[in-house]
């Protein structure tokens, strides 16, 4: 009444989302469970604290462009830059779904705060989807035989646990490059970027992606550029703001020179959102080892299945291994919350049980390292090691398959943040020739090891064995078994004798 309105007529109620008007959400995506992997959301995701160039992509010229948009605090621009695009919307009677409401931020930091083009592109992505899921929503089931091909799929994820995606270019079939099939080919990309906005980011934590385009096995003139094109103008258009980085790997040598040349004409942000690798190893910079296949650089075989995907454990460090008791199926939880809570009951069981400690001791007491092995295999020692600044080691390398010298840079006793990383507590950084590593506490026992010079024990060793004191062998069992069973013999001195004494040390030198 106060409106001047007669209260028999009812005002019309616009609902709002993210403070924009909207519309009813549609069923976009239907996922199987046996299509989701045990690891699509890995424990770690849940407790990562993203910190330094995960939030911020900072520029020589002061600008800055936002990573995560979700339960953060914006500045004043953006948060005027929101203001205006809300004002807009209302005054102009566009409605949108509430997936698109949400991502308001991320189409005004593609426009540069321009309120008005981000309404444009924010339409424009409504439109898109209204037209493309009019039919339904993407099914599993449906879009498997497509996947079989291996052209596009989930791998691993980087040291800030964004999500890989892989993009083969040769494993795209022939007939569909021929007949320029594009829409079986962009329906699986969508499939992948759709399930990863479900089921494997978390809002303030992990909100980006990569893309490793592998152009193995593709000549100059079989490079896809139209495809190409059209891949990159559906990630920028309608998905945006959700690529971190993308790496080009096995390019072919002409295009490799031609390259770098064109890289001087990019922009700053330009060059660091996009690197041409020389080789794959450098991919092992920003990703751990058993995140990658082996013609990646990494140390999986390739993989033969890609529904689900091929998704394994943390962590996500580069230069870590397995962990060998990770949480798995987090993302059957109804919400992060739940998830949460089913995380922190696990690690409790898993402490509580005695049956579980009682079978780590016991694997762990029947293995031995050696230098023709890779550490990833064997279960952590309970042993305690404490190491300082300067300590000599050796670091497992699995690219080399072999250990090689390194010296301890640091040690991190409690969580903090270190060179723009949050660095969990009992956290090892190690020079070695090709870089660094950083290997987390619960790995330290698997890939590192002092360096033991001792030449006294050595002679002492070499004058016991001499005299036939101390015989050393190490008998085998079958080839299936996972233990080694050293046998000692013939020390022929009373216990806590000099001699004996050193009779044990020459042992434990020579194990």
């Amino acid at each position: 009444e106060s409106l001047g309105v007669s209260p028999l007529v009812s005002l019309p109620c616009v609902m709002e989302c993210n403070g924009i008007p909207c519309r009813e959400s549609m069923e976009v995506l239907k996922v199987d469970p046996e299509h989701l992997a045990a690891f699509t959301l890995p424990e770690e995701a849940l407790e990562y604290e993203p910190s330094g160039d995960d939030v911020f992509l900072r520029l020589s010229s002061g600008i800055l462009e936002r990573r995560l948009h979700s339960n953060v605090t914006f500045t004043e621009d953006e948060e005027h830059a929101l203001r205006n695009l809300r004002q807009e919307a209302r005054r102009s009677g566009k409605r949108f779904s509430p997936e698109i409401c949400h991502e308001a931020t991320r189409y005004l930091s593609a426009t540069r705060g321009n309120h008005q083009k981000a309404l444009s592109l924010m339409e424009a992505t409504e439109n898109w989807r209204r037209h493309y899921f009019k039919d339904g929503p993407l099914c599993s089931s449906d879009i498997a035989e497509d996947m079989k091909h291996g052209f596009a799929y989930f791998v691993g994820r980087d040291r800030a646990l964004r999500p890989a995606l892989v993009f083969r270019a040769s494993r795209v079939p022939e007939k569909w490059r021929k007949d320029f099939d594009i829409d079986r080919l962009l329906r699986v990309l969508i499939f992948c970027m759709e399930v990863m906005l479900r089921f494997m980011l978390v809002p303030g934590k992990v909100e980006t992606s990569c893309l490793i385009v592998d152009l193995q096995d593709i000549s100059i003139k079989d490079i896809p550029i139209s495809l190409l094109r059209e891949i990159h103008q559906l990630f920028t258009a309608h998905y945006p703001c959700r690529g971190f980085r993308f790496y080009v790997c096995n390019v072919p040598r002409m295009l490799m020179a031609i390259s770098h040349v064109a890289k001087s004409l990019l922009t700053e942000r330009q060059k660091l959102k996009v690197r041409v690798l020389s080789d794959v190893s450098e991919l092992l910079e920003d990703f751990a080892p058993h995140q990658l296949e082996q013609d990646l650089g990494g140390s999986r075989p390739l993989a033969t299945s890609f529904l689900p995907f091929p998704l394994g454990p943390g962590p996500f460090y580069p230069g870590s291994a397995p962990r060998l008791s990770p949480v798995i199926n987090l993302h059957k939880a109804s919400d992060l919350e739940e998830a949460r809570e089913e995380l922190e009951r696990t690690r409790c069981h898993a402490e509580a049980s005695p049956s579980s400690v009682e079978t780590h001791q016991e694997t762990a007491s029947g293995r031995l390292t050696s230098n023709s092995r890779s550490p990833d295999s064997f279960e952590v020692s309970s042993q305690p090691w404490t190491f300082r600044e300067g300590d000599e080691v050796e670091v497992w390398s699995v690219s080399q398959n072999a250990w090689v010298a390194g010296v301890v840079q640091a040690f991190f006793p409690q969580s903090t943040v270190a060179e723009g990383y949050q660095v969990p507590p009992g956290t090892l950084k190690i020079s070695i020739p090709r870089g660094c590593k950083w290997i987390p506490q619960d790995l330290i026992s698997s890939n590192v090891r002092r360096v033991i010079s001792t030449p006294s024990i050595a002679e002492q060793c070499k004058e016991i064995a001499n005299q036939g004191r101390v015989l050393l062998s190490a008998s085998l069992v079958e080839e299936h078994s996972p233990h080694r069973h050293p046998t000692l013999s013939r020390c022929n001195h009373s216990p806590g004798s000099e001699i004996s004494d050193r009779c044990i040390r020459a042992t434990w030198f020579c194990l």
